[in-house]
């Protein structure tokens, strides 16, 4: 065994000489990489492991906790939809649905946010950061889109801290602000920017990085969403130099004392342990891998060699879910704790800022007392006390009122941001008017302004049609009004005509 890690693949010669027939229902790629893991599996773990793979793969999703309890919410979609659920061992937020009925992606919970379609294997890697020692955290994930793990992190921190939620592809920004958007995630900033600028521009700022490094995605499972394929030798090792760099440069970004989560949905030792063992041999001292066996229910470690290379013996305290451990996909995930300081020096340039942020936007103290004032009063909600206890302020940006981040006019204005914040109103001539967004992130903490729907009228109303047959009193003629069914579930909004309540139901949102 080699302990240097010099560019080199897996080679014939580490393949145990007999090769396996494997099911038909295994597509060739997936049958080709299992050809090429077996030899890093006993034969009665590779024997559990076929055996898992012939099994479907159950949906999972994850609870948004801004705005539901996971036990009672996951009580009511099974009342509501005759799902079935099992909780996924290491995230309290997530559970396997070992029934589902109909699509889980057409409810109207799913359209509002209230849960997110997410492969259990995502949910771990931000359930291995340890954020107790921190109130208000600022957290960069350095490969968002399309933002689930994003949406993970600002329920990590209660949306309390502050989330800067990048991406290099300016094609994946779109999918990552919907997603937010979705999620009601207010103390987040959107950027794109490659991943080296972090650790060259903004050395030691953050107190947590999460980097789910883009991969090869050998993960063993072959989905209409994520097909496998082969993947060569020459794009193998250009991903595992990429994913090297970008590792790097999120141990520079973040601060001392502070954590790094390093993942990949591929089993590829290449792109696993092989990237770990480099970064280890280059920071030295300077980081610790931590050990994260307590983090999971059962024993799940890295590899300490791959049949090329011979790894650190910390390398088991990282952790690598073979599909037959937990019944997920392919997946591995590692974390830093950075121990001392040291800045590598970087090719990367700083950028023009093209920022949006301008303090000219802000509201004034008067016309914020007045916008909560509108909503104490109205709907019953304590708008400055959200202000207060998630350090947010109000801006306008065109025809929208925001609700944003404070920090990010004193921390990082001059950082080229894509958006921010959430777009929680608008004006009109009357005043002001609710979003959709704001509806949905909030509305569950309405007591008044809300107009509550029978069965037929609610079924009608997710057709996206006009109520009639509901009458509002005078007062309310013209208002915005919350629209809940009878069972208390947040359905959007409506305007109170005098004949009926006019929809206000997003386009496209199902």
């Amino acid at each position: 065994m080699k302990s240097s890690l010099r560019t080199r693949s897996f080679s014939a010669s580490t393949r145990e000489p007999d090769s396996m027939t494997y099911s038909p229902a295994l597509s060739p790629t997936v049958s080709a990489a299992l050809e090429r893991f077996r030899p890093l599996l006993s034969s009665a773990e590779f024997t559990r492991l076929l055996e898992v793979l012939t099994q479907d793969l159950l949906p999972s999703i994850r609870i948004n906790l801004l705005k539901q309890d996971p036990t009672q919410f996951s009580r009511q979609l099974h009342d509501r939809y005759g799902w079935d659920f099992s909780p996924v061992p290491y995230c309290a937020s997530g559970f396997n649905l070992t029934a589902p009925s109909g699509s889980i992606a057409k409810t109207i919970e799913h359209a509002l946010g209230d849960y997110y379609i997410q492969e259990s294997a995502s949910m771990l890697p931000v359930e291995l950061f340890d954020l107790t020692q921190h109130t208000s955290p600022l957290i960069l994930d350095m490969a968002a889109s399309p933002g689930g793990k994003t949406t993970h992190l600002v329920d990590k921190t209660s949306d309390c801290g502050l989330v800067i939620a990048n991406d290099a592809s300016s094609g994946r920004i779109a999918a990552l602000r919907v997603v937010l958007a979705k999620w009601g995630a207010i103390n987040q900033a959107v950027t794109c920017l490659h991943g080296e600028y972090f650790g060259s521009q903004l050395s030691e700022t953050f107190d947590a990085v999460l980097l789910d490094a883009p991969c090869s995605m050998q993960n063993l499972y072959d989905t209409s969403s994520h097909p496998s394929r082969e993947v060569s030798p020459g794009e193998q090792q250009s991903l595992s130099n990429r994913q090297f760099l970008l590792l790097r440069s999120a141990l520079q970004t973040v601060k001392v004392g502070g954590q790094v989560v390093y993942s990949t949905c591929t089993l590829s030792p290449e792109e696993d342990e092989q990237v770990v063992q480099r970064i280890l041999d280059a920071f030295g001292s300077l980081i610790r891998l931590d050990d994260l066996s307590a983090k999971l229910p059962r024993p799940a470690p890295a590899l300490l060699q791959d049949g090329s290379y011979t790894f650190s013996p910390h390398m088991r305290n990282a952790v690598r879910l073979w599909p037959h451990i937990f019944g997920t996909t392919g997946f591995f995930s590692a974390r830093f704790t950075k121990q001392a300081s040291r800045i590598l020096s970087t090719d990367t340039d700083a950028l023009r800022s093209t920022s949006r942020i301008d303090k000219k936007n802000l509201f004034s103290r008067k016309d914020q007392q007045r916008i909560c004032d509108w909503m104490k009063s109205f709907y019953g909600f304590d708008l400055e006390a959200v202000l207060q206890a998630q350090q947010l302020c109000i801006m306008e940006s065109g025809n929208a009122i925001l609700l944003v981040p404070e920090r990010l006019f004193r921390e990082f204005a001059e950082l080229p941001i894509s958006s921010f914040g959430l777009n929680a109103f608008k004006r009109i001539p009357a005043g002001f008017q609710i979003s959709h967004e704001c509806a949905a992130r909030f509305g569950h903490l309405f007591k008044n302004g809300i107009a509550v729907l029978d069965e037929e009228q609610s079924r009608s109303y997710l057709e996206r049609q006009d109520i009639f047959s509901f009458r509002a009193g005078s007062a309310l003629v013209g208002e915005t009004l919350l629209v809940k069914d009878e069972s208390g579930r947040v359905l959007g909004r409506a305007k109170a005509l005098k004949d009926r309540l006019k929809n206000l139901l997003p386009p496209r949102l199902f």
